[in-house]
């Protein structure tokens, strides 16, 4: 039996040896393939392009697979606009339960009940342990990520059995639910390819619908490939996490941003000793990253890097992690955001809106006192930012200053925004209430309150 650590592998695929190397935690077992079905699983690399990036921007919902006219079509109810102008948070919690109990989510509550969540022809089962007693506003969510990678499917069964039981049970901690999630497939980027990141959306969407679970309070980490996961997945989507931690893993050139961590708990464990594929520097160098945007605030960039000397790959002391990470709490509406963008799928980050998202565009926004100051780089042409009494006084004007052109903006809470964010975030406390169209030169605006259409 291999034991816990780092192992390289040979697979021979129709005919041909491929190298791969295994990150293992714990002790498995497990017997190779022989039938050409398993040995197709071990391929190396899934390309990018297997999946149309675009597929996110056709659809509401990405993973409510059928009933796609009804998700279009619902609406929220007429009379809930006169409660908006009176009671905003009122108006919000009315909506998110109307949301909940609509008849658009059939498809998502199948795979919910079958322990299992998708993204396009990309499928990932899970498993489930609840610990402790229910909170007053629902359960904490912790989301799991095994080791393994580019290796036999029983060899990843194997790794996912062990992040079963992995991290020790706080109970005194506070109430949540574990689940263990199965990568999607055997690759060496099983975690932290441009389909997982959907895939953990509509993770994340299935138990807040279903599950009773406090949207401020869900939690990412993983160990070795999972936390080559949790090192993409968590500052691509930092916005969806109270806390994110990864063991044993590392950042991935042109996926891992630090920038995006401003507001973010983010914490890494790595053993000193750990230098494949350029670990511990990779590790040292985000470090660097993070003290340099931090400079002298001591209110953001809320990343640690823990260091473990005389330890290896195997072995790190992170067994407990879920208690430190659970006192923790998401502030969905920061007042200061960094976006750097670092692909094509995601479109939302807090009250940030970009249609067509690529690699380099970058936006910085600070919202006080009515005032919203946004600078972006050259290369973001359309964008938006979403706004609610959280952020703003409606019964005054907003300024816009872009890129240091200043605008002034009346605006009012608005029952189609409200329903559009719902759709597309699946998550109340990042539905919004109004909406301005960044006015770039050259754009064709729609005016700073006519919501985005999703048909």
């Amino acid at each position: 039996m291999p034991s816990e650590g780092e192992h390289p592998l040979e697979i021979q695929i129709k005919g041909k040896m491929r190298k791969s190397t295994l990150f293992l935690i714990g002790w498995v077992s497990f017997s190779l393939p022989v039938s050409s079905s398993a040995a197709q699983s071990s391929e190396p690399h899934v390309k990018a392009s297997a999946i149309d990036p675009g597929t996110t921007n056709k659809s509401v919902n990405v993973g409510e697979r059928s009933g796609t006219n009804s998700l279009v079509n619902w609406k929220l109810p007429d009379h809930l606009q006169q409660l908006l102008r009176d009671d905003e948070p009122a108006a919000r919690r009315a909506a998110w339960e109307t949301f909940r109990s609509a008849p658009i989510h059939e498809a998502m509550k199948e795979d919910f009940d079958a322990k299992r969540v998708r993204f396009d022809k990309h499928l990932s089962p899970y498993t489930v342990k609840t610990v402790g007693q229910r909170p007053t506003n629902g359960w904490a969510l912790f989301i799991a990520m095994h080791g393994g990678g580019g290796a036999p499917k029983e060899v990843n069964d194997s790794q996912w059995k062990v992040m079963q039981r992995y991290y020790k049970d706080h109970p005194e901690a506070g109430g949540y639910i574990y689940v263990a999630l199965r990568a999607p497939n055997d690759t060496w980027n099983g975690f932290y390819d441009v389909y997982v990141y959907p895939l953990a959306a509509n993770l994340i969407r299935q138990f807040l619908l279903f599950g009773d679970v406090d949207s401020n309070k869900v939690f990412l980490m993983g160990y070795s490939h999972g936390g080559y996961g949790a090192f993409a997945i968590g500052p691509k989507m930092a916005d969806r996490f109270a806390a994110i931690h990864a063991s044993a893993g590392a950042p991935t050139d042109g996926e891992t941003t630090p920038r995006t961590l401003r507001n973010t708990v983010f914490t890494y464990m790595i053993g000193e000793k750990d230098s494949m594929y350029g670990r511990i520097d990779r590790c040292r160098k985000f470090d660097d990253a993070i003290k340099s945007l931090r400079g002298d605030s001591t209110n953001s960039y809320p990343v640690v890097m823990q260091l473990i000397p005389a330890h290896g790959h195997g072995g790190l002391p992170d067994r407990d992690k879920i208690a430190d990470m659970y006192p923790h709490l998401r502030n969905p509406v920061p007042r200061e955001l960094t976006w750097l963008m670092t692909d094509k799928v995601i479109q939302d980050f807090y009250w940030l809106h970009v249609p067509h998202p690529s690699k380099k565009q970058e936006i910085n926004a600070t919202c006080r006192d009515n005032q919203i100051t946004i600078t972006t780089t050259t290369n973001v042409t359309a964008a938006s930012i979403l706004l609610d009494s959280r952020l703003v006084d409606f019964t005054k004007p907003v300024v816009l200053v872009l890129n240091g052109e200043t605008s002034t903006h009346k605006i009012k809470p608005n029952l189609q925004t409200l329903r559009d964010t719902l759709l597309r975030r699946g998550d109340p406390e990042l539905a919004f209430t109004a909406e301005i169209d960044l006015p770039f030169p050259g754009s064709k605006t729609r005016g700073p309150v006519v919501p985005i259409s999703s048909e």
